[in-house]
């Protein structure tokens, strides 16, 4: 309805409301009495309906007459999911950014190209005479680059994600070397992990014949590598909002590498390679739907319980080696599923307890669920367990050979040479010693 055509009819009618009244009760010398009435009243609903609108010109700044609830959304939306790394809605002071660690950009050398998306790229590169190759001559290194048509945006964000991932420093957390911001392209100087993210690393660890890459204690031991990376963000106190095997990141290719870790962190291609796996809401950014908490979807709640409830989610996509969360439904699908209680099943081979754990992240009161800290300790012991568990079975299975082969030499020593009655040969067991065995010249026959 168009509110000011209300308004000046609601003027019209108090104008002649006023005059039909003095007509009726003043003499004709005081109609000028009219224009002293009229006249406030006319300003009084014209200052009305003017503040009317000031009040609202937050809601009509970006389009008239928006929804509270949408405002909401954009609100929310504005402090999304703009680093897929981590979330900080905050534009970097200038002195965070001059206390990044600068690297002179001669000093790198880019050699081939890992992965694009809609942003940027990232390349394997190589330091050359540099402080980061102080121990060895040459570091091989990620490099995150910007397009050159990058907006402002997509600017602030990268140096967002530089200074943040600059102020970590954990083993499980991967490693800002360096930044180069002096010309564009700018670059971020990333530890280079070997063996890509976790989700595909994952999935080539599925068995094509019987041969097991991944047994249990391995994955314990994956799942508690990133446990620890996130109990170190907790104790940070810093929301991660996107935990998933596809932003986890594996240094080696092997599987049996001793020297395997795990790390959380992305070159931020996670969003373009895996795009399917998120979902754009209207007023928000792009949402990764399968790992999020009921409150996360239906409020934009996110803390270090919706870290948690993606975690679990995590644990899953482990034990399933790369499973998509959920493959049945679509991405829609899932935000229903998941708000009537709905819960993924156990995957197959998984240990009751371990899947009581995931359970127990996808408590429906956020307050209920676990933290890292629990989480992590409680891995390292499933894991511990299985590895004891694991080289107890093993070593049993080496004594059963060995002992197999000790009672077939003691048996040979303990057989002694004896004639029967025809003079043929037999072997009797020698129960004690051998001055103790006696021949015994009524052997029947039939031993033969």
């Amino acid at each position: 309805m168009d509110w000011s055509r209300v308004d000046y009819l609601w003027i019209i009618v108090m104008f002649l409301s006023a005059v039909w009244t003095l007509i009726l009760t003043a003499p004709i010398h005081c109609t000028g009495s009219i224009h002293n009435i009229c006249f406030p009243c006319c300003f009084d609903v014209v200052w009305h309906r003017r503040h009317k609108k000031k009040d609202h010109g937050t809601v009509t700044q970006r389009g008239a007459h928006v929804h509270p609830d949408v405002e909401l959304e954009y609100i929310r939306g504005s402090v999304g999911l703009g680093n897929a790394c981590y979330a900080i809605s905050s534009i970097p002071a200038q002195g965070e950014i001059e206390s990044l660690p600068v690297f002179p950009r001669d000093c790198l050398k880019l050699q081939r190209l890992l992965g694009s998306g809609a942003f940027g790229e990232v390349y394997e590169g190589v330091t050359v005479g540099s402080k980061i190759t102080e121990v060895v001559p040459e570091r091989r290194v990620a490099v995150k680059t910007l397009r050159k048509d990058a907006s402002d945006y997509d600017k602030t964000e990268f140096l967002k994600e530089a200074c943040l991932m600059s102020q970590f420093n954990h083993p499980n957390i991967l490693r800002l070397l360096g930044v180069c911001l002096l010309n564009e392209p700018h670059y971020l100087i990333l530890e280079l992990m070997e063996g890509g993210d976790l989700r595909s690393y994952l999935r080539g660890a599925r068995p094509t014949s019987h041969k097991e890459l991944l047994n249990l204690t391995g994955l314990l031991d994956i799942s508690w590598a990133v446990a620890t990376g996130c109990a170190y963000l907790e104790r940070m106190h810093f929301v991660h909002r996107d935990i998933a095997a596809r932003n986890c990141l594996v240094s080696v290719r092997s599987y049996t590498d001793p020297e395997r870790v795990v790390k959380i962190g992305d070159f931020g291609l996670a969003r373009d390679v895996y795009k399917n796996d998120y979902y754009r809401k209207k007023g928000e950014g792009l949402l990764p739907v399968r790992w999020m908490s009921p409150e996360s979807l239906t409020d934009g709640i996110f803390n270090k319980y919706s870290d948690v409830w993606a975690f679990g989610v995590l644990l899953w996509e482990i034990m399933t080696l790369g499973k998509l969360p959920y493959p049945t439904y679509t991405n829609h699908e899932v935000l229903s599923h998941i708000s009537t209680g709905a819960r993924l099943p156990s995957p197959a081979g998984c240990p009751q307890r371990l899947y009581n754990l995931m359970m127990s992240c996808w408590s429906k009161e956020p307050t209920e669920r676990p933290n890292f800290q629990y989480l992590e300790e409680t891995l390292s012991k499933m894991r511990d367990y299985e590895a004891d568990k694991r080289a107890n079975q093993n070593g049993a299975a080496e004594e059963e050979v060995c002992t197999g082969v000790d009672e077939d030499e003691d048996l040979e020593t303990g057989l002694s040479p004896v004639l029967s009655n025809e003079g043929l040969n037999y072997l009797m067991y020698r129960a004690e010693s051998p001055d103790s065995v006696q021949t015994d010249s009524s052997t029947p026959t039939e031993d033969r």
